[in-house]
């Protein structure tokens, strides 16, 4: 490593900004060497994960050097790339916790030569996952349901409490809160059909 690199380690992270945008772009490495370790750390306590951790962390990076040449400087680098990590790992969970509710409609079998599976349709769930429309349709049929069941699918799936611990915060039995559960899934499923089918959503 020569001098100038060393001298590039030391020095503060306003500086380093500067040269990066002065399009001295080996300027990065440092920030990187200097907060990735920070940056991955705050995105495994909320993933709980170290591979998914690692390539949301890659992707932090790729973020702040692409964006770094409109930084303003109005906070501390930490601060700024701080709140990059946290929103990619927001969206992360946002769209690991629809793909959930997403999923909990194949999980019921349907009585009829009408059987229809989301995967069926559509050969990459993580395109379905991509698409804010069918988000946003999902959480106006969870609207739609009776108040009773639309609590119990929130907890189980925003939530993500067991059915007994939904059964607890409700005094109820899990029996009666798996009948709400399954009630809820026939009622978005039945509410859902039809857009995977390229019909027209009438409820809407």
């Amino acid at each position: 490593m020569t001098n100038s690199k060393v001298e590039l380690d030391c020095s503060n992270d306003s500086e380093l900004v500067r040269q990066f945008q002065n399009g001295d772009i080996e300027a990065f490495n440092p920030l990187v060497l200097k907060y990735q370790q920070k940056i991955y750390n705050l995105i495994y306590l909320r993933v709980h994960d170290r591979e998914t951790a690692e390539d949301l962390c890659q992707d932090v990076f790729l973020k702040a050097f692409k964006a770094l040449s409109n930084f303003k400087g109005e906070c501390t680098f930490y601060s700024w790339i701080y709140r990059i990590a946290k929103n990619c790992t927001v969206d992360f969970l946002r769209k690991q916790k629809q793909h959930r509710m997403v999923l909990s409609l194949e999980e019921l079998s349907v009585n009829t030569e009408d059987r229809l599976q989301i995967t069926d349709m559509y050969p990459s769930s993580c395109q379905i996952l991509e698409n804010e429309e069918l988000g946003d349709i999902i959480r106006k049929a969870v609207n739609r349901l009776p108040s009773h069941q639309q609590r119990v699918f929130d907890l189980r799936y925003r939530k993500e409490l067991s059915i007994k611990e939904i059964a607890l915060r409700l005094n109820r039995t899990e029996g009666t809160i798996k009948r709400h559960l399954y009630n809820a899934h026939q009622k978005l499923r039945g509410m859902l059909l039809p857009y995977l089918r390229n019909e027209q959503l009438e409820w809407l």
